[in-house]
């Protein structure tokens, strides 16, 4: 039977070579020697005996052998060659006791070189066996400051402390967050029993995906995998067979899509506008824009979740205000609920299920905080829009929402700039989320455009022991809320002078503009041109859609408060971007183009701070734990799936 064996793995084989050829690829395994020609290599450690993957090993040591196999080392050479009889002698040994001795092998960047024991990796490949026995060398790279690399030192802290080959991913923090989904530290020990759990619970994940998905490279599994517990909780899987994981897994389909695992959402910048008739131009002068957007007789109900109460936190008082002004227009075909104090995922879920048991065929999600609940509520119930209020999520079930505060930033940094005389400007902030730091580099923007000189010293509220920061700068912006009421804290710009705080402007989001255009995308049918179904989509509205406002005081002179205004028209008319043309940060780095704006997705994963900012970006180790929370989910300096 060995010899038809060798049979078919040999005709699979040509056939790899085949459609290898077709595509323009190398058919033959990999060849390390060439791989590190041109490279720096900090040596080679012997990593001692023990089970590797078989799907890692990608090619040989040297050249030797490697017209006798294809890349996935199916042979390739006559069935009465020296080489088949050898295959075939060796897969009778392999069926009827087993290899015991290990192959030879070299690790570099997370996959196997074979040097001794070619054939029995492909009997093992043929034979679709999931691990071989291995003396394993690890050629160590010399550090590169990449995504990739940075991805593989952080698999050698994991693979150090879990012995664990096969849990690969693509992106920079992801081993991090893979631990937060497991309850584990990175300082935290292992048990035999966590090891062999994890294991278990990823062989499952990968038979499942691998029927769902087709077979993908190990990169995409892991990126899957920690995609999956971000809606599927790893006690849950840790729980289940195949075969109920595989049942509970084909809601998640598109969200694993692996073209698109990686992507991010296509930003709306602007409202869709719908399709309308001369006639209906006429009647949309008459009646209230509400009445025109949900004009069906049964009120179309649209729930709110909250994590905090709104006497409790700024930024719900805020949304609340906006459903409030939804709620109590004239229009009665709008009816709204609410549900706060959702401070745990059970919390959220089990309001998610009993305002669609309701009747809500809308969900606004307010917080990124809730991103896990919506998502899965999503899944389950297609037919519900359920949005969250974020800015950057890539997950297609769930569109996201958010406001371009940075626009009001950089006209506040246009004031501040006119009125301090060269002085240095304070900017606090709170957390390095999306977004966040896109506000700071237009406020600087702003400052440096009219005041070249002046510098905008940069403060974080959420640092670890630190308190609240002291601001001694004549000119300060606070508050990242988006909405004024009476706190020991002040809000917005303001002018400190003889021990007195003087308020000159504030921004302010207009939220209930912002969910009546949406729910007005829904009604009218623009919702489907913002996107396919099948990409995630995020709606990132500003001045241009009038959900933004900006209010000055008195204590602004005349001809500052006109040039803002000014530019404040502009930002509408879209004739004048904050982030249009080069932009040199704090180490001298340029970004951007001469004349050309900054794509959204750039503005949104800023990084670096402007050249006239002093201060950093705070690692996430350094914040409190309420602010790590929101930087593991959103923040700038990680790397996200």
């Amino acid at each position: 039977m060995s010899r038809e064996d060798y049979r078919k793995a040999r005709k699979e084989g040509l056939l790899h070579v085949k459609r290898a050829q077709s595509r323009g690829e190398d058919p033959y395994p990999a060849v390390l020697d060439r791989i590190l020609e041109g490279r720096t290599t900090r040596g080679e450690i012997p990593l001692g005996t023990g089970e590797i993957p078989v799907t890692l090993i990608a090619g040989t040591r040297t050249a030797g052998r490697q017209s006798a196999l294809d890349r996935e080392f199916y042979p390739l050479l006559e069935e009465d060659s020296e080489f088949a009889s050898k295959w075939i002698s060796l897969m009778k040994i392999q069926t009827e006791e087993g290899f015991r001795d290990p192959v030879k092998v070299y690790e570099y960047r997370n996959r196997f070189y074979v040097q001794e024991g070619n054939k029995r990796v492909s009997i093992m490949k043929v034979l679709g066996m999931p691990e071989i026995l291995a003396d394993v060398i690890r050629v160590m790279p010399a550090p590169e400051n990449t995504p990739e690399d940075r991805c593989y030192r952080e698999f050698l802290e994991f693979h150090k402390a879990t012995g664990i080959w096969e849990i690969l991913f693509s992106r920079p923090g992801s081993y991090e967050k893979l631990l937060g989904h497991l309850g584990k530290g990175p300082e935290d020990p292992w048990s035999e029993d966590e090891i062999r759990n994890l294991k278990s619970v990823y062989y499952h994940f990968t038979q499942v995906y691998s029927r769902i998905s087709g077979l993908q490279r190990p990169e995409v599994m892991g990126d899957a995998f920690l995609r999956t517990l971000t809606i599927y909780p790893y006690a849950t899987m840790l729980s289940q067979n195949t075969a109920e994981l595989g049942k509970g897994m084909k809601s998640l389909k598109q969200e694993l899509d692996p073209g698109t695992l990686g992507s991010h959402p296509v930003h709306v910048m602007e409202p869709e506008k719908a399709s309308s008739s001369a006639a209906t131009d006429v009647v949309s002068k008459v009646v209230s824009p509400v009445a025109r957007v949900l004009p069906s007789k049964k009120p179309l109900k649209a729930a709110f979740l909250y994590d905090w109460k709104s006497d409790e936190s700024e930024w719900t008082y805020a949304h609340e205000l906006g459903r409030r002004e939804l709620q109590e227009s004239n229009d009665p075909a709008v009816e709204t609920v609410v549900y706060d104090g959702l401070r745990t995922t059970a919390l959220a879920e089990q309001a998610l299920e009993e305002a669609i048991s309701g009747g809500a065929k809308v969900i606004f999600t307010t917080t990124p905080k809730l991103i896990q609940p919506a998502l899965k509520a999503a899944l389950n119930h297609p037919d519900v829009y359920i949005l969250n209020c974020s800015l950057d999520f890539p997950y297609k079930s769930v569109r996201t929402y958010y406001a371009r505060h940075y626009e009001f930033r950089f006209l506040m940094g246009l004031i501040a700039g006119a009125m301090c005389q060269g002085e240095d400007i304070a900017y606090e902030a709170d957390y390095p989320i999306y977004g966040t730091t896109a506000g700071i580099n237009a406020f600087a923007a702003g400052v440096q455009m009219v005041c070249p000189d002046a510098r905008v010293r940069l403060y974080w509220n959420y640092m670890k022991d630190a308190g609240s920061p002291e601001m001694k700068e004549k000119i300060c912006l606070v508050r990242n809320s988006m909405v004024t009421r009476e706190y020991d804290h002040p809000y917005g710009l303001f002018l400190q002078k003889d021990g007195q705080r003087i308020e000159l402007a504030s921004g302010l989001v207009q939220w209930g503009r912002f969910y009546r255009k949406i729910l007005h995308s829904i009604e009218d049918g623009t919702w489907k041109k913002s996107g396919k179904e099948t990409e995630p989509v995020n709606y990132w509205w500003g001045f241009s859609a009038d959900v933004l406002e900006l209010s000055c005081t008195d204590a602004v002179p005349e001809g500052t408060r006109r040039l803002a205004e000014e530019f404040q028209r502009y930002l509408s008319w879209g004739v004048c971007h904050p982030f249009r043309g080069t932009f040199t940060d704090q180490n001298g780095g340029v970004h951007g183009s001469r004349d050309e704006e900054m794509s959204p997705q750039q503005i949104a994963e800023m990084d670096w701070l402007l050249e006239n900012v002093e201060g950093t970006i705070p690692v996430k180790e350094n914040l409190t734990d309420p602010a790590r929370e929101m930087v593991d989910l959103q923040g700038v300096l990680e790397e996200r799936l």
